[in-house]
């Protein structure tokens, strides 16, 4: 195959005041035509930065430094050397990639030897050809200084200069063609059978005509993406616009004052235009695209967002396509369906992807070849299953190690932090978190190395040929299922949390508006000491439910009893009183810390709020004295009663060690570090200690002992001491994370609501925090209950797991027996749509839903997620297969909310859907164009005649007439009936499973 992107040393930049931010260091990678190339690697490895520079859209103060960034399109090269004045480079391509190379080596001090062959070689090579910079002549000049024993790295700068003034352009085209070029041949005319363009060295006005065109991109935000502004429609009309409609122009004030001023009479191409964008629209899977082209993006769920993102790459049909985490923020539902389209849409169009995350699953799935990317070098490649099978580098194993599975009690994060890009250290940047690293891997560039067989291209960044597997892990805590159980600490009864829509004066004349239902009648209990996993899609009101919980948004209905009181009927003091045992860990720990706190500061401030630390009357303090140099009957230890109130404690008592060390008549005390100690010391007349006594104590002042109290929460969560006085932007997501852990856990509570805790974390740094809250709960005896949507965090740190869709609860269980036996097909859904890290895994019976979830103001009757479940039920009497009625289900959707463009379907051809109209069976046009849009199969007996008397009410314009007709022969029970859960273990709110139908 050929390389259609290459990569070549390059390197990026960014200019600060401390020095230059080394984001990307001199990587090589090409990508394949048709191939998919995954980039992984944790935040700030340099991922989207590559990205970035190879389309030359990094932002100041970043630069391209140095390297090659090359695009091999003959078409594209053809139509830049026509539209640029010395575009076209007098060399081949090769010739110049070739002398690039030698120039590398020579600097290192690799390939001396044979340089001065090589280059005599390509000398004589050049014979007979044009040669305008003169660079034969300048090879044999560098072979000869060579040989007279010049200094390889001078050598390699006289070289480079020959080179430079060689490659004077930026397209390159194969030898017939640039002869025909040079001859002065109409462009037209020439025959390019292999173009390459140096995106380097293009020029602003080149590189616009390559992105869109050639090379588009998937944002990793659709929202802040896309603009607020500008319809749908128009977004993804600009590319076609640009680049196959003519109408791309200078940059100019007098050019971007025309485009702000109205179009009189409207746009050139305007329907040619829309028409191309309404069929990319459908083509990524946008309903009634013609009908939606007028909305804005608030107007579109998240997958719906994304979608238009993809259709906005895809619109010119790009060689190229760059998918930035195009599924971080998405759902496992949604992530799926965008996964599954951007292969189906590969195959389509014949592109290759570079697929960027750090979702390690998303890479085995979608993957053929991966790149591991660290501290801004590539530090592993080859293909998928070599990589997860047989991982090469130290740090492409301990990533895959971090993931969560059904097999480890404990995850193995990868300790420390990715290395300060300013002053990285020498040798293998990875070297200070390696637990293989030797003496050898912090000096001299590290090699690259080939691994696995002979004809796979399998290499790594790394000296070691091989390390001992065995030697990584750690002896992990009990799992959460090994958990001492108690009885319900919370009990929800049909808990109701509505959000009212009345926003300004007018509503209050105009009626009630309907109520948004985030949480619609929840019931449930969390017992003491275990992790419930609460999971759903975006939006079905999970965190809702947890801010509601806790009273921080008082529920509109039901109850809520926190440890057998009430917590309705609690006054707001009393419930402040309350928060004290219920605290709660938030998703997004940047927007969640203020920025003008420093984290001693952010920990401190619910000390202040509730009056603590104080001391439990009932808890019992002790000391455990160890000793050296002394007997351990000549030590005694008073801990004082109050001790409780910094240190904590545990069944009752608070022990405090104590290590008393005598050496050379000398008394050493070491206790806890937030404690004051006082030392009495016995001595014989000779100096000899014979006995001493040790007082253990808190200070008099409250100040002293809220900062005593933060220094111990920052060393139980994991950061050092010296982060005290850092503001959030100084820390890591990592990091503030544990900062939001710490303040929840400041005052001591018995129950913690965890939303989203790692959603936005690279998979080590979550790693880190999941133990973090396995060993607090271990040490504490805290009760989670921990809301995310990531479902393989969920199985490794929850005990039961309960299933949210729409504001219900449609099933809960322990975990073991959900994953292993999942009853509601929503469930099902959502654990088939789990990205397996395995390129092996078979998922071609994978449960794709289809549609987004509904509103929760008007949500759907009976169970409310009949409108997209592919297992609803159908009536009794009606024999139909499981396929057709789920297209039926959805065909009735579109019909009830008038969501079917109905002009479209009319001036459709039956020449354009052939087979959609023997379907039909002797249909009209409009019948067949219908068919061809929500069947994929023939429908039969009773069910095609309802559907066929609909047809002929919608060409009539009775909307009310064709929902009636299709509600008359198709109503199912999960329509008229919601479903409820039962007092079982294993409960699911799904008719499949109720015993009376």
């Amino acid at each position: 195959m050929t390389d259609l992107l290459s990569l070549s040393g390059l390197r990026t930049q960014f200019d600060t005041k401390r020095g230059a931010v080394k984001a990307v260091d001199g990587i090589d990678l090409t990508i394949e035509e048709g191939e998919t190339v995954g980039l992984v690697g944790e935040s700030g490895s340099g991922k989207s930065v590559t990205a970035l520079s190879a389309m030359d859209l990094v932002d100041d103060p970043g630069d391209v430094v140095d390297g090659r960034v090359s695009l091999r399109r003959a078409e594209l090269a053809t139509d830049l050397a026509a539209e640029f004045d010395s575009a076209v480079v007098p060399y081949p391509f090769e010739l110049v990639d070739a002398l690039r190379e030698i120039v590398s080596d020579l600097r290192v001090g690799d390939g001396g030897d044979s340089a001065g062959s090589e280059l005599r070689g390509m000398a004589a090579d050049l014979v007979g050809h044009d040669d305008p910079a003169g660079l034969a002549p300048a090879l044999r000049d560098v072979a000869d200084r060579l040989e007279n024993g010049v200094t390889e790295s001078v050598v390699a700068d006289a070289l480079e200069n020959a080179v430079e003034d060689a490659d004077d352009g930026f397209v390159y085209l194969d030898t017939a063609a640039r002869e025909q070029f040079e001859r002065g041949m109409d462009t037209e005319a020439i025959a390019v059978e292999d173009g390459v363009v140096d995106l380097t060295d293009a020029p602003e006005e080149a590189m616009r005509k390559v992105r869109g065109s050639e090379m588009g991109m998937i944002f990793q935000d659709p929202m802040t993406s896309l603009n607020p502004a500008v319809t749908v429609g128009e977004q993804v009309a600009e590319s076609l616009r640009l680049h196959q409609y003519g109408e791309r122009k200078r940059d100019t004030w007098l050019n971007a004052v025309r485009e702000m001023l109205p179009k009189i009479g409207g746009r050139e191409h305007d329907e040619e235009v829309m028409a191309d964008v309404v069929e990319i629209l459908t083509e990524v899977g946008i309903p009634e695209a013609t009908t939606r082209l007028e909305e804005y993006p608030h107007e579109f769920s998240g997958g719906m967002r994304q979608r238009v993102l993809i259709a906005i790459a895809l619109a010119c049909r790009p060689s190229l396509l760059i998918a930035d985490e195009p599924t971080t923020a998405l759902d496992v539902t949604i992530q799926a369906q965008i996964l599954d389209l951007i292969d189906d849409l590969q195959d389509e169009f014949g592109m290759s992807v570079l697929m960027i995350t750090h979702d390690l699953g998303v890479v085995a799935e979608t993957c053929d070849r991966v790149a591991v990317m660290y501290a801004g070098e590539i530090v592993e490649e080859g293909p998928v299953e070599e990589i997860f099978y047989n991982p090469s580098h130290p740090y492409t194993y301990t990533l895959l190690e971090s993931l969560p599975t059904e097999e480890k009690d404990r995850l193995t994060p990868i300790e420390g932090n990715v290395p300060d890009l300013i002053d990285m250290p020498d040798g293998c940047h990875f070297a200070d978190r390696c637990p293989w690293a030797q003496p050898e891997c912090r000096t001299g560039d590290i090699p690259f190395l080939q691994h696995g067989q002979k004809d796979v291209d399998h290499r790594s960044k790394c000296i070691l040929e091989t390390f001992d597997e065995s030697e990584y892990g750690s002896t992990g805590v009990p799992s959460a299922a090994e958990h001492d159980i108690g009885e319900p600490i919370v009990e929800l009864r049909e808990m109701r949390k509505y959000y009212g829509q009345k926003e300004g004066l007018l509503d209050r004349f105009v009626g009630e508006q309907p109520s948004v239902k985030a949480v619609d009648s929840v019931s449930f209990d969390v017992y003491e000491g275990e992790t419930l996993g609460l999971v759903g899609e975006s939006g079905c009101g999970k965190s809702t439910a947890g801010r509601a919980i806790l009273h921080l948004s008082p529920p509109t209905d039901g109850t809520v009893v926190y440890a057998g009181e009430t917590l309705g009927d609690l006054s707001k003091s009393e419930l402040r009183e309350k928060r004290k045992d219920m605290q709660m860990v938030f998703q997004d720990p940047m927007s969640s810390l203020d920025p003008r706190m420093t984290v001693g500061q952010t920990i401190m401030e619910p000390l202040k709020i509730h009056g603590l630390p104080e001391s439990d009357p009932d808890v019992v303090p002790r000391a455990d004295v160890s000793t050296t140099g002394i007997s351990a009957d000549a030590v005694s230890v008073d801990i004082a009663d109050d001790v409780d109130a910094l240190v904590g404690s545990s069944d009752g008592e608070t022990v405090v060690p104590v290590d008393v060390t005598v050496a050379d008549g000398d008394v050493t005390v070491d206790a806890d570090g937030v404690l004051d100690v006082t030392t009495d010391v016995v001595r014989e007349d000779g100096g000899r200690v014979t006995s001493v006594h040790v007082d253990v104590s808190t200070s008099d002042s409250k100040r002293v002992l809220r900062r005593r109290r933060v220094r111990t929460l920052l060393e139980e969560v994991g950061l050092d001491e010296s982060q005290y006085d850092r503001y959030p932007h100084e820390l890591s997501g990592g990091q503030r994370q544990r900062v939001g852990i710490a303040r929840a856990l400041a005052v001591d509570p018995d129950f913690i609501v965890a939303d989203e805790p790692v959603s936005a974390l690279d998979v080590s740094v979550q790693a880190q925090i999941i133990n973090l809250l396995e060993d607090l709960q271990e040490e504490f005896g805290l009760t989670y209950l921990f809301i995310a949507h990531d479902l393989s965090v969920v199985r490794h740190i929850s005990d039961r797991v309960a299933v949210m869709y729409l504001g219900e609860i449609v099933e809960i269980a322990a975990t073991d027996d959900l994953f292993a036996d999942p009853k509601h097909p929503y469930t099902n859904a959502l654990l088939s749509a789990i990205p397996e890290p395995d390129p092996r895994a078979d998922t071609d019976d994978r449960t794709i839903l289809k549609g987004d979830v509904p509103s929760p103001i008007d949500p759907p009757s009976g169970c409310h997620f009949r409108t997209r479940c592919p297992s609803v039920i159908p009536p009794e009497d009606l024999d139909i297969e499981q396929e057709r009625y789920r297209e039926i289900m959805f065909y009735r959707q579109r019909v009830e909310s008038r969501d079917i463009d109905l002009e479209a379907a009319r001036e459709a051809t039956i020449s354009e859907a052939p087979a959609a109209r023997a379907v039909a069976d002797g249909g009209s046009d409009f019948a067949a164009a219908l068919n061809a849009q929500f069947f994929s199969g023939p429908l039969s007996g009773r069910a095609r005649e309802a559907v066929k008397a609909s047809y002929r009410h919608l060409d009539d314009g009775d909307w009310a007439a064709a929902e009636a007709v299709l509600a008359d022969a198709f109503e199912s029970v999960c329509e008229r009936k919601s479903p409820t859960l039962d007092d079982s273990t294993h409960p699911a709110a799904c008719h499949l499973f109720a015993d009376d139908e």
